[in-house]
């Protein structure tokens, strides 16, 4: 399946929104390293309960914010891309 391009497109046109796209993914992977880094360095402080007498440990939150930050970057580049594209 090939994508139809018009005459009038321009391939530099897209360089914006691929930038964007790698500055997201380098947040993300910043965001995950962390998340790794924090395991590999300091294993108690992950596996600690939130507070005493609960099962949640700081990698579960720890964990579930690395999951809501990647689904808030993908809606920030849809949105952006989608401006840059419509101008």
């Amino acid at each position: 399946m090939s994508v139809e391009r018009s005459p009038l497109h321009n391939p530099n046109d897209d360089l914006p929104q691929a930038r964007l796209g790698w500055i997201m993914a380098a947040i993300q992977t910043l965001i995950y390293a962390a998340f790794v880094g924090t395991f590999i360095a300091s294993p108690a402080t992950m596996t600690t309960p939130i507070a005493p007498g609960m099962a949640v440990t700081v990698a579960t939150v720890f964990g579930l914010l690395c999951i809501l930050s990647t689904m808030v970057l993908t809606g920030t580049y849809v949105l952006l891309a989608n401006r840059m594209t419509a101008r």
